[in-house]
């Protein structure tokens, strides 16, 4: 079972619309839980994340990561950051790459040839942080570090704009 976990960095409204782009992942069971981690105690997101079933916890920026795998369900998860809306073929792509490759990270990228080629230079020049659209075990995320590069994904995420 995957979880997403969403850290809840902007507005309300950022994060209905990643929830909306999650349902079809829910419909098919692919999706099973939600957690939302916001650092600024928001109430509307809160309210939010109640209203959709998901946990909600709070934590600063520095351990949303790691918070929300904490109340995660899945062995796998799915980091998000409000306001990114995965294409309408992520779940295949996904499920794909835990079939075959069930030992390995991979990510969905930013779609956008500047945005994409920034996030490529982080994970391949710079330390293995957790980062959204990464697809991951818990327990990497528990400890706080990829051990080795994700695979990128053929289906990209987009930014909402709020």
């Amino acid at each position: 079972m995957l979880t997403a976990v969403i850290r809840a960095d902007g507005p309300a409204r950022a994060l209905a619309a990643t929830f909306s782009a999650l349902i079809p992942a829910v419909a098919e069971g692919f999706l099973g839980h939600a957690v939302v981690v916001d650092a600024d105690g928001e109430g509307e997101v809160e309210r939010l994340a109640d209203a959709t079933g998901a946990t909600y916890v709070r934590a600063a920026v520095p351990e949303s990561w790691h918070a929300g795998a904490a109340q995660a369900r899945g062995d796998w998860l799915l980091l998000l950051s409000a306001g990114d809306i995965l294409q309408p073929n992520w779940i295949q792509a996904t499920e794909r790459h835990l079939l075959l490759a069930p030992d390995r990270p991979a990510l969905l990228p930013l779609s956008g040839v500047a945005a994409a080629l920034k996030e490529r230079a982080a994970l391949s020049f710079g330390p293995r942080r957790l980062r959204a659209g990464l697809v991951v075990p818990k327990g990497l995320v528990l400890a706080g570090r990829l051990n080795a590069a994700p695979r990128r994904l053929s289906v990209r995420r987009e930014r909402a704009v709020s």
